[in-house]
């Protein structure tokens, strides 16, 4: 997948305007609407339904382009004799607004759980 652009994604978010993002219900829905037969309904289910699941898909395509441009800056940062630590990037991650608290609990959780079945 080629990612967008900084312009493509400020488009997108132009011409969506304050749209929501689809709960997982409406994106599940969307994919199986294909069975219902009510054209009207369609037509008013498809303009309520797809700008939340856009939405959606256009927060996660700028938190991808945001995770992508964090680490390849530290790296090359790094590889230019600065020294950034995990600590660092954690911290970069979280100023381009990628949260990873409930990502860093659940690791942190798995890694316990390791460390006691090690133990025992």
């Amino acid at each position: 997948m080629n990612p967008m652009t900084g312009e493509q994604l400020a488009d997108l978010r132009r011409t969506l305007g304050p749209a929501n993002p689809a709960s997982h219900d409406a994106v599940r829905d969307l994919l199986t609407h294909h069975r219902r037969t009510d054209p009207a309904a369609e037509v008013r289910y498809f303009r309520l339904v797809v700008p939340t699941v856009v939405k959606r898909l256009l927060l996660a395509e700028t938190e991808r382009t945001n995770l992508r441009t964090t680490i390849a800056r530290l790296v090359i940062a790094n590889q230019r004799g600065d020294d950034y630590s995990l600590a660092d990037l954690a911290f970069e991650l979280q100023q381009a607004g990628i949260d990873l608290k409930d990502d860093y609990a659940a690791a942190d959780a798995l890694a316990e759980a390791a460390e006691r079945e090690g133990l025992l």
